[in-house]
């Protein structure tokens, strides 16, 4: 399966979350304009599976993932380096709703995250420092 999403980085890499079939595990990448593989975070550097799907990056490089997981559910937290840092919103903070889609507002610190299931938005107030 190719990439779930792709966002441009503060330094000009692109940040890719996709399903790596052959290692069968999700991974997020950073990936340079000639398309090389800088660095990755794959589910294997946590305690538990993940489903990562849509992503959103600050100008610091922080990198905010919708793990879509299905009993999980839940907005990880990796640094500017791809390593994990901590679970920022969990399953019981999203209702145990399955996360799809995420906007994140640096200025005012405010995450939305568009819900499965229909039209529903949750905003947080999250800081990546």
């Amino acid at each position: 399966m190719g990439p779930e999403h792709a966002v441009e980085s503060p330094t000009g890499t692109f940040i890719v979350s996709r399903y790596n079939e052959q290692q069968e595990q999700h991974d997020v990448s950073e990936v340079n304009t000639g398309g090389e593989v800088l660095r990755q975070f794959s589910d294997s550097h946590l305690p538990s599976v993940v489903d990562i799907g849509h992503i959103v990056v600050d100008s610091h490089g922080n990198i905010l993932v919708a793990d879509r997981y299905f009993d999980k559910h839940r907005i990880l937290l990796l640094d500017d380096h791809l390593a994990f840092r901590r679970v920022i919103i969990d399953k019981r903070q999203l209702n145990d709703k399955e996360p799809r889609r995420l906007c994140y507002i640096e200025q005012s610190g405010q995450l939305l995250v568009a819900l499965r299931g229909g039209s529903s938005v949750a905003v947080f107030d999250v800081h990546c420092d």
